[in-house]
């Protein structure tokens, strides 16, 4: 693997860290979470100095842009998808890359059946004949049957990365799953382990690496500490 090759898995790997990125393919009506930049005003005025002026910091919103897939190009880092849809009766496509920073999130709405790679003919279409019909086939319901997350629990949030093989990306790929607390972990069954394990790609690390046993020592040390202090108040 020669350099560039590697700074591309790097990156790759930095952007699945922090958010899913589904199986879709052309036909597929996805709906993009994308991070839209708006200046704020952070001028400020020292007392008794002249007023500095700082740079005006950016901060972003999310919008939602909702289409058919109607073609994916490229590959690795570079690749991208074309999502089109219907406003205001006119055709709008977009052009967004896979694994650009400013995508916060992307879901499969619904799943198409076509037999074309490329599906430009539905810019000559409109009404009826731009339809298309929703895939029913196995795969498609094991797709969309796919593990997405689990329930957010209630109550504070835990500091993951006290589990000592959980780095900061990590903790942020589990809390996109909902994944909040040391008595989830601690609650696991075999086939949430089997459904985090593939969807993180971790090869097995959370079994190889005892993350459950890990974080019931973390619950009861939790436990321990709280015990003396509801004593000393009673």
């Amino acid at each position: 693997m020669n350099i560039i090759e590697q700074i591309n898995k790097e990156q790759m790997a930095a952007i699945t860290a922090k958010r899913i990125i589904p199986d879709f393919g052309p036909g597929d009506t996805v709906k993009v979470m994308v991070k839209v930049a708006e200046e704020v005003d952070t001028s400020a005025k020292a007392k008794g100095k002249a007023a500095k002026k700082e740079a005006p910091k950016a901060a972003f919103r999310l919008q939602a842009y909702e289409g058919v897939v109607i073609s994916r190009d490229g590959a690795g880092l570079a690749e991208s998808f074309t999502v089109r849809k219907i406003s205001y009766g006119e055709g709008v496509e977009r052009v967004f890359p896979l694994y650009s920073p400013f995508i916060a999130d992307l879901e499969v709405v619904r799943r198409g059946k076509v037999r074309r790679a490329k599906l430009y003919y539905l810019r000559d279409r409109r009404g009826k004949s731009a339809r298309i019909l929703e895939r029913s086939d196995a795969r498609a319901k094991r797709l969309n049957a796919a593990f997405k997350g689990f329930k957010r629990p209630k109550g504070q949030a835990d500091d993951l990365t006290k589990i000592s093989t959980i780095n900061t990306d990590l903790e942020i790929q589990l809390k996109k799953l909902n994944v909040l607390r040391f008595d989830q972990i601690v609650a696991f069954s075999d086939e949430d382990l089997a459904n985090l394990d593939d969807i993180m790609q971790l090869n097995g690390r959370m079994e190889r690496e005892d993350w459950v046993g890990q974080a019931r020592a973390l619950v009861a040390e939790a436990a321990a500490v709280e015990a003396p202090a509801e004593a000393a108040k009673a």
